[in-house]
């Protein structure tokens, strides 16, 4: 098992606000049947990273083969309107950093920011499979996906992030056949898993699913979030 490294991301993720614990929690979302060619982008050329383990920002296509695991260290950006691919049957297991000192909790994960997309297409034989390691002190962790539709009034869980916009028929990409085991942060508001906010009507998310894992009393930090 990879390490996680132990750095501090200008992400704070700790500014959940007013979400419920629901498995797959989206605004301004709805799964399509069937995909429409707006949901993918051609890709002309992708880049598979030399390293397992990836950090910070990822600003070109990028493919994650499923030929062994990968390691999301901390809060990895997808940016610059790029897209990340996930073949069928591979594995991601999220590593949580510590991203504030003052109440020693650790999370981390993806972040699709608007613009870009993910392209996670499993099958019922071959599902991806996302996991969040087990740390002491678990903050929300799990996968963002951030668009450009617009957002009912009010929504704003997050002040240090940009998602919403005036397109309906935005897409952030596809994920199907996609299961996320995570260990649930203590607190309200979202405690991990997967959240879409801004997803436009295009995004296409069908047999996903998220799993929170048992956690130990001695494992939850009961710091206010802020």
């Amino acid at each position: 098992m990879h390490p996680a490294h132990k750095y501090i991301t200008r992400f704070v993720p700790y500014l959940w606000y007013g979400l419920s614990s629901l498995s797959v929690i989206t605004a301004g979302c709805k799964k399509n049947d069937v995909v429409s060619p707006a949901a993918t982008q051609e890709i002309k050329m992708e880049i598979i990273p030399v390293s397992d383990t990836l950090r910070q920002v990822i600003a070109s296509h990028t493919l994650l083969t499923a030929s062994h695991p990968w390691y999301i260290d901390g809060w990895v950006y997808v940016a610059n309107e790029a897209t990340l691919r996930v073949e069928a049957g591979a594995v991601v297991n999220i590593l949580p950093t510590a991203v504030n000192k003052k109440d020693g909790r650790y999370s981390g994960g993806l972040v699709i920011t608007r613009g870009a997309h993910i392209v996670a297409e499993g099958t019922a034989a071959l599902p991806i499979r996302m996991r969040v390691e087990k740390v002491a002190g678990h903050g929300p962790s799990g996968l963002l996906i951030l668009g450009r539709a617009p957002v009912r009034k009010g929504f704003a869980p997050f002040r240090e992030l940009t998602f919403g916009g005036n397109l309906p028929e935005d897409s952030s990409g596809v994920i199907r056949h996609l299961r996320l085991d995570y260990y649930p942060a203590a607190g309200k508001g979202f405690d991990g898993g997967i959240l879409l906010m801004g997803a436009g009507s295009r995004t296409v998310t069908e047999s996903v699913s998220t799993h929170a894992l048992p956690v130990e009393r001695s494992d939850l930090k009961t710091g206010k979030l802020r």
